[in-house]
């Protein structure tokens, strides 16, 4: 957890790799997540919430490359999230990943050449 204000920049700066209405969805979540993180200090939530933040980082930058290819739409962006952690999440959350969801499949049946991107799904812990 070594700057979260750096992390938090990151995400952002990655995102504007991403197809214009997958990026506001994802700039939105991230804003809403480390805005209510923004006062805790229990390092128990903390940990965790950096260390899922900072595998998203690392996953987008690797999915959005130097060849720009998901800019341009031609490539699948996020990951399928094991059905366990799923099975975990609280109703909240549960709701909130339901609705990136529904926001991916929105983009993906505008896609102008028609092939399916699936929104990265930011992780949401508390």
């Amino acid at each position: 957890m070594n700057n979260p204000v750096n992390l938090y920049r990151r995400i952002l700066r990655t995102h504007r790799m991403l197809p214009r209405e997958i990026r506001f969805v994802g700039d939105q979540y991230v804003k809403s997540e480390f805005r209510s993180h923004r006062n805790i200090t229990d390092k128990k939530y903390l940990i965790p919430f950096f260390t899922q933040w900072t595998e998203y980082l690392a996953l987008l930058q690797q999915q959005t490359g130097d060849e720009g290819a998901t800019h341009a739409g031609t490539s699948r962006i996020g990951k399928h999230m094991d059905p366990e952690l799923i099975d975990r999440l609280d109703d909240d959350k549960a709701e909130q990943l339901l609705e990136l969801h529904r926001a991916s499949q929105n983009h993906d049946t505008q896609s102008n050449d028609g092939a399916a991107e699936q929104g990265a799904v930011p992780p949401k812990r508390k």
